[in-house]
């Protein structure tokens, strides 16, 4: 291994490391995979904000599960696309328990610096959540938003004999 990918290789391990921690809940080793000033988006700084979330999201989700579609490094840079399913038994997206399956896909950007995870942002596809969920009203909105996934009550349908 060279030294040009020695970083890639120790931050995908991390994110990987990251994800499986999400699937077992067990966050003991969290702590030296992340910066202490760890920036995660609407959490407080560090790995406790990322924790909480983590905690946050399983206690929304019963057996949630984090399934790695595609991963990818360079440089400090790390892209993880996984698909999140679980069951909705607790409040998420201010939405109250429907007892609901969940499959959604997500894609996650991490940087790292120093040896360890600095930021993390992410891209969800909440209209397909609130989709599954049950609570919005407009299903066809989500074709314009979603190409390629068409439903009976999707905007092609409206043209349909």
């Amino acid at each position: 291994m060279s030294d040009r990918s020695a970083p890639n290789s120790r931050y995908k391990n991390h994110v990987l490391a990251l994800n499986h921690a999400f699937n077992t809940g067990d966050l003991a080793g969290v702590d030296d995979l992340l910066t202490p000033d760890f920036a995660e988006r609407d959490m407080p700084p560090g790995p406790e904000g990322y924790k909480a979330a983590v905690r946050q999201l399983r206690a929304a989700l019963a057996n949630a599960r984090s399934e790695v579609l595609g991963l990818v490094a360079e440089g400090s840079t790390v892209v993880l696309r996984v698909r999140l399913t679980g069951v909705h038994v607790g409040e998420i997206v201010g939405v109250a328990p429907t007892r609901r399956k969940v499959d959604v896909e997500q894609i996650h950007f991490y940087e790292g610096r120093d040896g360890r995870l600095a930021t993390h942002h992410y891209i969800r596809d909440d209209l397909a959540l609130l989709d599954q969920l049950g609570v919005r009203s407009d299903v066809s909105a989500t074709m314009y938003l979603r190409p390629g996934r068409q439903t009976k009550h999707g905007y092609m349908a409206r043209f349909a004999g």
